[in-house]
Parts: structure tokens; sequence; C-alpha cells
């Protein structure tokens, strides 16, 4: 991690525990406790979309895209001043990160109003909720102006997408636990 830019040493005062977690695959996450960071953090009441409402909206769609970003937390950086906080002990030191981390509090919020803030000027065709993204349009030429738009925006965000689980022009797509397109929900 510390190669791909997301923590670096640190000589904070601060230090939280490490929790390893066996992922489904069978490897090793190793998990951070924030509850004390976190009790010490002003809530952030920023709304989550409501699912329902964006299902809604894709329901009638003939084309759709789903985007998902890679490691997408970890593409948010953190405000300077809030990295010694994040701190935490290894048998190799003691580290920080320097990028945004889903168990902090805040991070959704967080990673929500700046989809929300991305994607404002496309709304009629493109909604996220927090790293999923999805274009949806009635017709194809309409579909590859908006995926082009999206994208651009992303770029110039210096936001990356995860190819491998990007869905492109689908007549029909899973989305948020529902199956959507082609007037079905």
């Amino acid at each position: 991690m510390q190669e791909q830019g997301i923590i670096r040493p640190s000589r904070s005062p601060w230090r939280s525990l490490i929790v390893p977690v066996v992922k489904p695959d069978g490897s090793l996450r190793l998990c951070k406790d924030f509850r004390k960071l976190n009790a010490l953090t002003t809530f952030d009441a920023f709304p989550m979309p409501y699912v329902t409402h964006l299902i809604e909206r894709i329901g009638e769609a003939r084309y759709i895209s789903t985007l998902n970003l890679a490691k997408g937390y970890w593409q948010i950086p953190l405000r300077p001043t809030d990295c010694a906080k994040t701190s935490f002990g290894t048998p190799w030191g003691l580290f920080e990160f320097i990028r945004m981390l889903f168990s902090l509090n805040g991070a959704a919020a967080t990673f929500q109003r700046l989809m929300d803030t991305l994607l404002a000027p496309h709304a009629a065709y493109a909604a996220a909720y927090i790293d999923d993204i999805i274009i949806f349009t009635p017709g194809w030429e309409q579909h590859l102006r908006a995926l082009r738009a999206v994208l651009e925006e992303l770029q110039a965000a210096g936001l990356i997408a995860n190819p491998t689980k990007c869905k492109l022009a689908e007549k029909e797509t899973a989305y948020m636990g529902f199956r959507v397109g082609q007037g079905m929900i």
C-alpha cells in the first residue's frame, strides 16, 4: 500500500488497531479499528440516494452501462491535517493513510457528495450510489454520447473505473440488487 501511495510512514501520536478478516476468496484483509476516532468525528449527514428512486429512473432505459470505480475510496485524498489521525502500527513501524478509507465516519457521505457533484450535469442519464455508477438511455446514439460524457467527467476528476467490473451498453443489468432495463424492474 505504501508503493501505491495509499499509506506513508508516520510519527503520529494516534494509533488504531489492525483487525485481520478473512475475505470470501480466502485472502486476508487487514481492517483498521477506527471506532475511537469515529466517536470523535462530527457526523456528516449528506444523504445517500434512495435505491428505489434510482431503480425507477432506470427501468425504461433500452441501453444501460454500469461503471465501478477501482478501489473507489482510495482514489480520494485525505486532508493533510487528518492523515495522522489514521495511523496504525505494524511490525514494520507506524503508518498513516493519505487516501480515504471506507471505515472512516463520513467517508460514504464524502464519496456520495463527490459523485453527486460530478454527475450533476449528467443527471438526466447517469446516477451513482457511492462508487457504482449507472448510465441509462433510451437510444443507442444517445447512450454513446452519455457514456463518453460521464467517462470524460471521471477522467477530469482523476477517477479511474475498474474495467473488469464495468458493463457497457447492456439491454438489462443487475444494479443494487435489482434486475433492470427494457421497462422491467
